[in-house]
């Protein structure tokens, strides 16, 4: 019997007598700034553990109602929590608009004498509707809502058209699609949004589309050619993100589905980031106390439609990971991170699904070749307005080569450091945030090979021939800076720096940074040092400007400066903009 049966059939024996927890928040909606901004400033004392970066609605909610009356909120402070609120009205009452709130509030520890912010401030105001029908609240073009069943419709879209130099193709996006989330007899929660596509991308983008035949964050594409307009061409593309979820029990949620996840505080995660394409996957969560354990168990592919010949079953590979996240108070929080990558002959390998042993442990029973990979997730709030966090990733390690600097291929290993700083000077919502990412040569591929598949190593960190970490994969160092100033609630800026230096291959090469490769292919056993290859240095200026015209429709400007300096210069510079609704946006 395959996996996916016997998921669907042990998800529906344990559903009946399920309480309800909820769907998640898509990261890069501004909630997730909100909330950082909120728990760094330390308005609100929470032991919630945020390193599993899938914010949970019901959970941001109830962070929310920790915000005490007495501690000081600016007005655009008070407009981003409405505005999450609003978002969220499955938890507002239309008598007393604090639906499910004061039962949260009540299991939530929050001190008697305590006073939760206004409630006005945590309203999502009901409004004429439209046609009767339509936005009965801000937020929501469709609700439904019945003693049984809730849901919510809302439409995506996102027409964006951008002027790069250089460039003799329109730059450009078209996406229409559809976000509904749903709750069934408050045990069961529901959320799919799917999404039509024709766009192409900036040059650098492109180049390595063509590169690994894959568009990024995406699966199947095909070519597109504007029938109206001969300077649009592209790619042709469909997205789709499904999964519903319970709780057996108070403690444990189980959520199935198809999605992607991302793990760490910063801009990039070294241990699990959401730059893939969206997997099929099984995830329990289990909060005890100040600890957080997560369960990811994924069906991946390790290529893509394009270099799958003769229309043939793509075939499979599998990951499974643990995370325990503890977060003694409201300022530190530590997380443990496990995974291993493993390619059987289209089957789980079954002693992985032990939800609680070292799987180095389990690799050794079965004498397998598989993919372990150990890391650390770790954050700090010293002081109000001030955020440190960082990342340490191990493939493998041998102490004896580290002492003697002999840049022995075998050590793969990466870090992250990073810091924010919260109403910077002094100024409201003026935000700032520096990374640091560093992964050594031939970290996060590997040696195991398909009989199908005889170039490519199967068991590497990827899914469809994308990183699950960092998008260049490894022999890197980069550096990001961001400022993100709100001069009023409903206009965002947001600059960005970006300086990294990383190693390319040359036809044939195998220098560590394509973690498709298998290692054996490596050109040196000695020596080997971040960089090597054809040494390759970007720097790039980005600046965002955004006017939210209503809850969730946006107006976009958009510049980047961008060189890229290896045998040859290129000026990458563009300038654009375009609308969004219901949707972030996403910049590669």
């Amino acid at each position: 019997m395959k996996i996916r049966y016997i998921i669907c059939y042990f998800l529906f024996c344990l559903i009946i007598g399920a309480s309800a927890q909820s769907p998640y928040m898509i990261r890069g909606d501004q909630a997730y700034h909100t909330y950082d901004r909120m728990e760094i400033l330390q308005k609100a004392d929470t032991t919630v553990v945020n390193g599993i970066n899938n914010y949970n609605r019901k959970q941001l909610i109830i962070f929310l109602s920790h915000l005490s009356k007495s501690k000081y909120l600016s007005k655009s402070d008070e407009y981003d929590i409405a505005h999450i609120i609003g978002d969220n009205s499955e938890f507002v009452d239309n008598d007393n608009n604090m639906t499910g709130l004061s039962s949260m509030i009540e299991h939530s520890n929050i001190n008697e004498n305590d006073k939760y912010i206004d409630i006005k401030t945590l309203r999502a105001e009901n409004q004429k509707p439209l046609l009767k029908y339509f936005y009965k609240s801000k937020a929501n073009f469709i609700e439904l809502k019945t003693p049984s069943f809730t849901a919510f419709i809302n439409p995506v879209i996102q027409l964006t058209y951008l002027n790069e130099n250089d460039n003799s193709r329109t730059v450009f996006q078209n996406t229409r699609g559809i976000d509904i989330r749903a709750y069934i007899d408050n045990k069961v929660y529901i959320f799919t949004q799917l999404l039509e596509n024709q766009r192409s991308y900036l040059s650098y983008t492109d180049a390595r589309i063509q590169k690994f035949g894959t568009l990024p964050g995406q699966g199947f594409w095909k070519n597109y050619e504007s029938s109206v307009i001969k300077s649009l061409k592209g790619y042709d593309f469909f997205n789709a993100r499904a999964y519903v979820g319970f709780n057996p029990v108070k403690s444990i949620n189980i959520e199935f589905g198809h999605g992607n996840h991302f793990i760490g505080n910063g801009v990039r995660s070294l241990l699990l980031s959401d730059y893939s394409h969206n997997y099929l996957y099984l995830k329990f969560n289990t909060r005890i106390w100040k600890f957080q354990y997560q369960n990811l168990f994924a069906e991946l592919a390790p290529t893509t439609t394009l270099l799958n010949k003769d229309d043939k079953l793509l075939p499979k590979k599998y990951m499974a990971n643990h995370y325990l996240a503890f977060k003694p108070n409201s300022k530190f929080e530590v997380g443990l991170f496990e995974t291993v990558i493993f390619a059987r002959e289209n089957h789980f390998e079954f002693q992985y699904l032990n939800p609680v042993i070292l799987y180095r442990a389990v690799e050794h029973f079965l004498d397998s070749p598989d993919n372990v990979i150990l890391g650390l997730n770790t954050k700090w709030n010293p002081i109000k307005g001030l955020s440190l966090y960082g990342q340490f990733i191990m493939d493998e390690f041998k102490i004896s080569e580290v002492k003697k600097h002999s840049g022995w291929w075998g050590n793969k290993f990466g870090g992250q450091l990073g810091f924010k700083y919260i109403n910077a000077l002094g100024v409201d919502h003026l935000d700032f945030q520096a990374e640091i990412n560093s992964v050594r040569p031939y970290t996060y591929a590997h040696r195991d090979t398909l009989t199908s598949l005889p170039s490519y190593s199967v068991a590497n960190y990827s899914h469809s021939n994308q990183p699950l970490a960092h998008p260049l994969g490894a022999n890197f160092n980069e550096l990001i800076f961001i400022i993100r100033y709100k001069p009023q609630s409903r206009i965002y800026i947001q600059s960005k720096v970006l300086l990294t230096k990383y190693g390319e291959d040359r036809p044939g090469e195998n220098w560590g940074g394509n973690i498709l490769l298998p290692v054996e292919t490596r050109e040196l056993d000695y020596g080997n040092v971040i960089g090597q290859g054809l040494l390759t240095k970007v720097a790039a200026f980005n600046l965002d400007m955004t006017y939210e015209l209503f809850q969730n429709y946006f107006i976009d400007v958009q510049a980047m400066w961008r060189q890229t300096r290896s045998d040859v210069t290129k000026n990458q510079h563009y300038l654009g903009g375009g609308i969004r609704v219901n949707i972030s946006n996403i910049i590669y």
